[in-house]
């Protein structure tokens, strides 16, 4: 069963990864909190973890509107929790490739799109997906889309671990009304936006 609530613009699931074997569990546990702001949130259970930006007694959430097909592509990181795990150069455009298989995630830097990582993805369809680096395959550090404006715009990434966080869109600007939506999502999962580097706006 999938712990679900729904609002004005959407449904968020539960899930919680299971400490005891690979994978992750849909969670069958009721909804603790609920914020309508274009994609109603549902909470996902997660064990906390010591570290970042987030404070992980906070449930993180994904959403029902991800799918790997609707993520393909490129995306323009607008802002980002500043963290020593990927690079930090500037105009980054992520590139998800999720077919043919495996998957695969490349970031680019500046007007060149110069790699600057390249890696293979495992993608669980209801929204969580593990970079399979040394430094980001643990459960910790898999990249929780937490939320997907309507028309799949606009993304928020996040991570149980909260080290990281970020904010991406389809193209290099981002009207301000998404943005502060974006910010509000991060913030309902624990995230202390204080740490939030805006790049482009």
């Amino acid at each position: 069963m999938i712990g679900t609530s729904q609002g004005r613009g959407g449904i968020h699931r539960g899930l919680r990864s299971n400490g005891r074997r690979a994978g992750w569990e849909v969670w069958s546990g009721s909804a603790r909190r609920v914020l309508a702001l274009g994609a109603v949130a549902v909470a996902m259970a997660g064990c906390a973890v010591t570290g970042g930006y987030r404070d992980t007694d906070v449930p993180i959430t994904a959403t029902t509107r991800f799918t790997p097909a609707g993520f393909e592509g490129a995306w323009h990181v607008i802002a980002r929790f500043p963290n020593a795990v990927l690079p930090a150069c500037p105009d980054q455009v992520w590139r998800f490739a999720t077919t043919p298989a495996p998957a695969r995630f490349k970031v680019g830097c500046g007007a060149s799109g110069a790699p600057a990582l390249v890696a293979d993805l495992a993608i669980d369809p209801r929204g969580v997906m593990r970079v399979k680096t040394a430094d980001l395959d643990t459960s910790a550090r898999a990249f929780w889309v937490i939320w997907m404006d309507e028309d799949l715009r606009t993304a928020v990434i996040g991570t149980r671990g909260g080290e990281m966080g970020w904010v991406l869109n389809r193209t290099a600007d981002i009207p301000a009304d998404r943005l502060n939506a974006a910010k509000a999502l991060l913030e309902f999962n624990g995230y202390d936006n204080s740490g939030l580097e805006v790049l482009k706006q």
